[in-house]
């Protein structure tokens, strides 16, 4: 068993609250990390919105849980091939934040997104299954986002698949034969723009799951891993340890994040009720994150 101080080295910077596609509050999601889980610090990190902008300390018998504000940014990312990719960065912002500081770049995804939407039911209306416009938008969340979720959440309810995960298997999700690409339809900023706008603003910018991507080769995940390492400079970090991956994948990643000079994060990547949260302790990459934030500081960049 491990011990309450090797549970309290635990981080998680990579949560989904129901500010976006999870199922879980704010207040719920911190509840279960300090008072379940004992992590030490989390970050929500909602789809291109922020759950929280300011850094707080919760306590609890002798456990304490800081909680960061963050973002789960989508961005495209265009190979030197010319192929376009849907590519996600997580940003922390351990100082806190402004929003507004993103607002131009959050501005043109709404739009895009109704296309999106409809290029969606239009595909499964040729598989037979037949969803409206006004049903899907029903199932969208107070903050305004939709997504691909709340299309497989309504179908679970209307009896196309038991589960989420198994209508985007087989109907919408990435590795659905029926895939299609947002970038198709939602104008998402570059991802070099959007990595220079969080370190703009003091944050620190992670590459989210490197190995989750549509149809990436090896190759093209190294160039993906390169190119960012190229501009986020010291101040970057690769997501190591993602809960879905295997100690092999885990393994390789550590390796990349090593050669690139690329701090290594935690994340569950959490958006279900039932999922766990991260159980790797590494709050050591955290502070080794606060660090390279201060030398940034310092040479005034």
């Amino acid at each position: 068993m491990r011990t309450k101080q090797l549970l309290n080295e635990r981080i998680d910077f990579h949560l989904h609250s129901l500010q976006s596609d999870g199922e879980n509050s704010v207040k719920e999601i911190v509840d279960l990390a300090l008072n379940r889980e004992h992590l030490r610090a989390i970050a929500l990190t909602d789809h291109n919105y922020f759950a929280v902008s300011s850094k707080y300390i919760v306590g609890t018998n002798g456990n304490f849980l800081e909680v960061l504000p963050g973002c789960e940014f989508s961005t495209t990312f265009t190979f030197p091939s010319g192929k376009k990719e849907e590519i996600h960065v997580i940003g922390i912002f351990p100082k806190g934040v402004n929003s507004e500081a993103f607002a131009d770049l959050f501005a043109p995804i709404d739009e895009g997104k109704q296309k999106y939407i409809k290029a969606i039911l239009e595909s499964l209306h040729n598989l037979g299954v037949d969803l409206s416009m006004k049903e899907v938008m029903e199932e969208k969340r107070s903050t305004g986002y939709i997504g691909r979720f709340h299309i497989a959440k309504l179908m679970v309810k209307l009896g196309y698949g038991k589960t989420v995960e198994e209508i985007m298997d087989r109907y919408i999700g990435n590795y659905s034969p029926y895939y299609i690409p947002a970038t198709s339809y939602i104008p998402y900023t570059s991802l070099e723009a959007v990595v220079e706008r969080i370190q703009a603003q003091s944050g620190f910018p992670i590459l989210a799951h490197p190995y989750s991507y549509h149809a990436l080769t090896e190759k093209e995940t190294i160039t993906l891993i390169s190119s960012f390492k190229e501009t986020a400079g010291d101040t970057g970090g690769l997501e190591v340890y993602y809960l879905e991956y295997t100690k092999e994948q885990q393994e390789s990643l550590r390796k990349l994040a090593k050669e690139y000079d690329l701090v290594p994060s935690v994340a569950s990547d959490r958006h279900r009720k039932e999922q766990p949260f991260s159980s790797y302790g590494g709050y050591s990459f955290y502070k080794e994150m606060l660090v390279r934030l201060e030398n940034r500081k310092q040479e005034g960049k």
